[in-house]
């Protein structure tokens, strides 16, 4: 098989599930469907392939955005009311302006922690507040020609993310704002919190804490940002992650035309291919895999490469760690794959995923050596079509995604011979 018509089978499968399924929310009949096209294919290329069902409540992961910003809006609220009190415009007992502010200090708590938890750490801390859903992940398995001593999982996902308004229609300007949001919030705790203790001591600073009043009102516009963060409409999501799955595809169609052919077909490393579920719900899918998994992954001392978003021919990032998860990849596994990719694309660099978090990160946090690899470097731009609707097929090269899969085969080589 000649390296087009290679590139053009990976390309032609995005194609195919984006007009015959289209977008793919996880938990939903339109990721079982994609599941279902993936595994027919593994079927074809590999010794054994199958899926395993697990269930999760996908809707916790960013579902909870618009509610726990909701009650940032209304801590606001009760801080003024506390003014009013204040002020002596609303003559009640002072005991109320005291209850306002441990209720609006409650409140932050549980927004807080909500976004710290769920949003940032991919925690499961508030999933039995949302509906349960199944999904599917999809396994492949090939053998090498003799004794297996090594175990190497490539894999990706193949559900899509729901569209960010933020990234839409305010670009990077948006990425900007969310951190806007994380400071503020910080603030509007830290000065309820004072206020708190020095009404407690009988303390009075109302124009201090007035003065924070109008801040607080300045901050409502972003608050509101947040409460429409994103949709509740996947997108296509052709680039992330039809690429990497499409990749996944290929490294099977590749080893098998060339079952035959010593030089490439692996003689010692055991190869699953793997497409997730949940990657956009919060690595629901790779997290159930390895809790299922754990201790034969660590028996066959399994590592693993994992794909997410590639696009540009340009862009080859091998990810060192992903810090918003506290992820630490082992560099055992992406030093050697930067060094390949280098050889075969001189711009190749290793950078940090700069937030959210990728099924590679799911691995790495549980002890196996693993790493993940693409073409989205959000450390210097956030492209248009990163988790909106313009995420088409038309974003992704097909010669991007030879290259992602000869980087694959090589390293498996480099693998295969130690």
């Amino acid at each position: 098989m000649t390296d087009t018509n290679l590139n053009n089978y990976m390309y032609d499968f995005i194609v195919k599930i984006c007009n015959e399924i289209g977008p793919r929310e996880s938990g939903t009949e339109q990721e079982l469907l994609a599941g279902n096209v993936i595994e027919e294919e593994l079927t074809k290329f590999c010794d054994e392939a199958h899926q395993e069902e697990y269930i999760s409540s996908p809707h916790a992961f960013l579902g909870g955005i618009r509610y726990a910003t909701f009650l940032v809006l209304v801590s606001i609220i009760l801080y003024w009311l506390s003014l009013l009190i204040d002020l002596r415009i609303w003559q009640i007992d002072n005991l109320y302006n005291l209850i306002f502010m441990v209720i609006a200090v409650i409140l932050i708590i549980i927004s807080v922690s909500y976004f710290i938890l769920e949003v940032m750490k991919y925690h499961e801390t508030y999933d039995f507040l949302f509906p349960k859903r199944k999904s599917n992940n999809i396994i492949g398995t090939i053998n090498p020609s003799s004794d297996i001593k090594h175990t190497i999982i490539f894999s990706a996902h193949h559900d899509s993310a729901f569209e960010f308004n933020t990234f839409y229609y305010l670009k990077r300007f948006g990425q900007i704002i969310i951190n806007v949001g994380y400071l503020g919030v910080g603030i509007i705790f830290i000065v309820i919190i004072l206020k708190i203790i020095l009404q407690i001591f009988t303390i009075e600073l109302t124009i201090l804490f007035l003065s924070f009043g109008y801040f607080f009102l300045i901050f409502i516009p972003i608050i509101l940002v947040y409460m429409f963060f994103h949709t509740y409409h996947p997108v296509l999501g052709a680039f992330d992650n039809l690429s990497g799955v499409a990749v996944v595809l290929g490294i099977g169609k590749f080893l098998s035309e060339n079952k035959d052919n010593p030089e490439i077909f692996p003689k010692n490393t055991k190869i699953y291919l793997i497409s997730f579920a949940g990657e956009e719900a919060g690595l629901r899918g790779a997290k159930r895999y390895i809790n299922t998994h754990i201790d034969e992954l660590k028996i066959e001392k399994t590592i693993v490469v994992n794909m997410d978003s590639i696009g540009k021919k340009d862009i080859v990032i091998i990810h060192d760690r992903e810090p918003g998860i506290g992820a630490k990849h082992d560099p055992k596994i992406y030093q050697p794959l930067f060094e390949i990719a280098k050889k075969i694309n001189p711009i190749a660099k290793i950078s940090p995923l700069p937030f959210g978090a990728t099924d590679g990160g799911a691995f790495s946090k549980k002890g196996i050596p693993s790493t993940s690899i693409g073409g989205l470097n959000l450390k210097d731009e956030l492209p248009p079509y990163y988790h909106t609707r313009l995420d088409t097929p038309e974003n992704v090269e097909k010669d991007a995604l030879g290259q992602f899969l000869k980087i694959c085969v090589e390293y498996l080589k480099y693998v295969d011979t130690q």
